[in-house]
């Protein structure tokens, strides 16, 4: 095999058979370039492909600290992307005691909110629950609990 030179930066060989073949070095950097390009697009194709339902409730309240006889504004919302209708609700506790529900919103996807008095002294307790339903008209299950939001009334 005879080696030709062409203009370009290129090495290329001439087969038995008449045809220029790039050199070894040229097909090697060529085969790295292309398994690194490969590898690069199903990653990116992989990581993609993955997709979760994002879901939350959360609840927000005007005010820490209250005084006896004050009101405090509680607000509580969330969603679900996996969920066809999904509804925020809002729970009390006062002290110890068990988790009293104040109410749910009459529609999907908007917030509830309610204006709480304050009526004895120590800690109120407010949390949101999200309860999602397959119908507007259908049961509606227990999606999601947010985490407690701590009033202090002096």
């Amino acid at each position: 095999m005879r080696m030709l030179r062409v203009r370009s930066r290129v090495n290329f060989r001439l087969s038995s058979g008449g045809i220029l073949m790039p050199n070894r070095s040229v097909r090697h950097v060529r085969n790295v370039t292309l398994t690194g390009v490969a590898a690069v697009v199903l990653s990116c194709t992989a990581l993609s492909g993955t997709a979760f339902a994002k879901s939350g409730a959360y609840v927000q309240v005007g005010a820490r600290v209250a005084r006896i006889g004050q009101n405090v504004q509680v607000t509580g919302y969330g969603g679900d992307d996996s969920a066809r209708y999904t509804y925020a609700c809002l729970d009390e506790r006062t002290g110890n005691g068990g988790w009293f529900a104040l109410g749910c919103a009459s529609r999907p996807w908007t917030a509830y909110q309610r204006t709480v008095r304050a009526t004895s002294f120590g800690r109120i307790e407010f949390r949101a629950r999200l309860l999602a339903k397959s119908s507007p008209n259908g049961a509606g299950r227990l999606d999601r609990v947010s985490g407690a939001v701590d009033v202090l009334v002096r």
